[in-house]
């Protein structure tokens, strides 16, 4: 019952709702601390590490630049230079924002497990378990424990964890956790918990959809996803039409896709949900073409990207594929799936 739903959700957030006052005062703000967000969402970095600088000496907005450089060299696994800079930014906090305080804290807790200093990272959460979100502390150290092979120390801070924090989610976060390594079974219970919540809005029915997916009950899933699609999250209908393309409901999948774009045309997922079917039936033309006009709305660039790779090796265009593999990777290197594709497609 391993299952995996694309990159995964479980990402702490890139674009807090930050304070202007998180810096002291300044001059007036130039705006290069929010293009180095959208240059950071975007997996810009260079960019994103230049718009950063101009914040902190420029704008004065050195708490936020600094975390923002932090998670530069964090997502480039640079852990000492990381853990530096998070530092660096809880340092130059002149006004309290408790919630930029914790976020900064987790990035911190995440360098220094990157870079191999566990206790370092255990005593961070420890000193979170008194913050605003008691629950992911815990479940970060169960985490950790697990990792570790102390699977009764890890069961015991899962507990805690749900008990803080008894969220759909939260039951998610602690399945995944198991079944990254390979213990499904344990993980399994933490959901049959979670199912007997009652989901109260579209998330809720999203996240119910989810754990009826990871249980295998296809029919249940299909039936809150639905639910949550007709509330608008768009994360139900991607899941939705995933389920229908591997249960073999090809039209089923197209039919969620165009209903998307019926309510939003310029929906990038959507477009790339329609070139998976076209995959499916081989229709490999049909599929560039819904992956262009995917890559035309913005969105979705990754996914859409690396499909056209798919594509191009379906149709025995290797060379083109082998071209698109080499400048997929220079923007997305930590793509384990498409390393591995790269693999393939040097011995074709």
């Amino acid at each position: 019952m391993r299952k995996r739903i694309g990159t995964s959700v479980w990402v702490l957030t890139l674009a807090l709702a930050l304070l202007p006052a998180l810096g002291g005062c300044r001059r007036q703000d130039s705006g290069a601390y929010d293009r180095g967000m959208e240059a950071l969402a975007a997996a810009e970095y260079d960019t994103a590490m230049e718009e950063f600088q101009a914040a902190a000496n420029e704008d004065g907005r050195r708490a936020e630049a600094y975390r923002g450089e932090g998670i530069i060299y964090l997502k480039r696994q640079d852990y000492e230079h990381a853990i530096a800079l998070f530092n660096l930014s809880l340092e130059n906090m002149e006004h309290a924002n408790e919630e930029f305080r914790e976020d900064v804290l987790y990035y911190q807790a995440e360098a220094y497990l990157g870079a191999g200093q566990v206790e370092e990272a255990a005593a961070v959460y420890q000193e979170l378990e008194g913050g605003e979100r008691p629950g992911l502390a815990y479940f970060q150290q169960g985490q950790m424990k697990l990792n570790e092979g102390d699977t009764d120390q890890a069961e015991e801070l899962f507990r805690q964890a749900v008990e803080e924090d008894g969220s759909y989610e939260m039951y998610i976060r602690v399945y995944e956790a198991y079944a990254a390594v390979r213990r499904e079974a344990d993980g399994a219970v933490y959901l049959r918990e979670a199912l007997e919540q009652t989901p109260s809005d579209g998330e809720d029915y999203y996240r119910e959809g989810m754990i009826c997916y990871y249980l295998e009950d296809y029919s249940q899933a299909r039936s809150s996803l639905s639910q949550a699609a007709e509330d608008g999250i768009d994360e139900a209908r991607l899941l939705l039409g995933k389920i229908c393309l591997e249960t073999g409901d090809i039209s089923g999948a197209r039919s969620v896709y165009q209903d998307w774009l019926k309510e939003e045309e310029s929906a990038a997922s959507a477009y790339n949900g329609l070139a998976l079917c076209d995959i499916a039936e081989g229709n490999y033309d049909s599929a560039l073409v819904n992956i262009e006009n995917g890559l035309s709305c913005g969105g979705a660039e990754e996914e859409l990207l690396f499909n056209e790779i798919v594509v191009y090796e379906y149709k025995l265009d290797f060379n083109t594929a082998k071209e698109k593999m080499q400048e997929f990777l220079k923007k997305y290197p930590d793509n384990q799936e498409a390393v591995r594709e790269n693999s393939f497609l040097q011995s074709r």
